[in-house]
């Protein structure tokens, strides 16, 4: 489906999807046919260290939906979990974090960390899977907001029914340490950043009840990675797998969580007279620079330049003059919870 949103086409969809090949509890033609009636533009599933579904030809345009497959790779400890996508294989599970990252770099592939900034100590059943290695080079980006592991970072021994019920109460924001990490490493370079949504539908037992914890239908009701792109996603898969690729290395991206408002309608821009980009691109300080944003909705709008906040509004725009290069994004807040999350303008002397 997607949309046009001034001079470019937007499309949404999730991010870092299990199914029944590794630890997810629904097999691939189920999960699309879901996605589908969720109004995805394209699903990226990553089951654990395998590549079957590419291998079997599964990968495809499903009417209007994308559908891609990589994997998620971890090292020896189950920490330093990594999303590959459009890599030529599965790398070897005895490499450590350091030399599948450099393995997905030198292979072009994208390599995303995921759930990098988990913590949580309180429940022993339920360990944290951290990303620990900071000291790797190579990878694409982040997952700035992960769905499941916001909703487990949250759990406790006390509200497991009620989290259960209603999961997409637990979702709040990614934390500010994460982006601040975000911020420090895009200094030098691209670094993109997504909402990953950790699709599994795992079944649980929570007294005399069982529940499924984010059924797939609320994970694809809930955050949304949205890429744009400079003309519509084509009608050939491969093709189409290209633009979104290539939209993710652009850090053409930005992230919501649908619940406050479906933010396809979304528009950031930064323009200085002669020259328009979206996040992820490059503009030069001639004249007077700008940077444009119109939301579907109210919202307290923050902008974050070099790591730190300059401008607060609530609005449903934003026309700001930008007065001194640097890496700028926009963060789009309902009360206290994250609704929009661009990626990074760069604005040049």
């Amino acid at each position: 489906m997607g949309k046009r949103v001034g001079d470019w086409y937007q499309y949404s969809g999730a991010v870092h999807v299990h199914t029944t090949e590794s630890d997810g509890t629904r097999p691939f033609d189920e999960v699309v046919a879901l996605g589908q009636e969720a109004g995805l533009d394209f699903i990226m599933f990553s089951d654990h260290m395998n590549l079957n579904h590419r291998e079997r030809g599964n990968e495809g345009l499903y009417d209007s939906l994308l559908a891609v497959v990589g994997y998620e790779h971890n090292d020896s400890e189950d920490i330093n979990h990594f999303l590959v996508f459009d890599s030529p294989k599965v790398y070897p599970g005895k490499m450590s974090a350091a030399e599948y990252v450099s393995a997905a770099a030198a292979d072009s592939a994208i390599g995303i960390l995921a759930h990098p900034d988990e913590v949580r100590d309180r429940l022993a059943a339920f360990p944290p899977y951290p990303w620990k290695d900071w000291s790797v080079e190579g990878f694409t980006g982040l997952e700035i907001w992960n769905q499941m592991s916001e909703w487990m970072e949250r759990l406790t021994r006390f509200n497991g029914l009620a989290m259960a019920l209603s999961p997409r109460k637990s979702m709040v924001a990614p934390t500010d340490r994460i982006l601040r990490r975000w911020d420090e490493l895009s200094r030098s370079r691209k670094v993109v950043g997504l909402a990953g949504v950790d699709a599994h539908a795992f079944r649980y037992k929570v007294g005399p009840f069982k529940v499924t914890i984010f059924p797939y239908k609320v994970h694809f009701r809930c955050l949304r990675t949205h890429i744009l792109l400079p003309k519509p996603m084509a009608t050939e898969f491969s093709v189409a797998r290209d633009q979104l690729y290539d939209a993710i290395r652009d850090c053409r991206v930005f992230f919501s969580n649908m619940r406050w408002g479906a933010a396809d309608d979304f528009e950031l821009v930064a323009d200085n007279g002669t020259d328009r980009v979206v996040c992820g691109g490059t503009l030069p300080m001639t004249g007077k620079t700008f940077l444009r944003a119109n939301l579907p909705g109210m919202a307290t709008l923050k902008l974050i330049a070099d790591g730190e906040k300059i401008f607060e509004v609530k609005s449903d725009h934003l026309e700001y003059e930008v007065k001194r290069p640097g890496l700028y994004r926009l963060e789009a807040w309902k009360g206290r919870r994250g609704w929009i999350f661009s990626n990074h303008f760069r604005i040049v002397s």
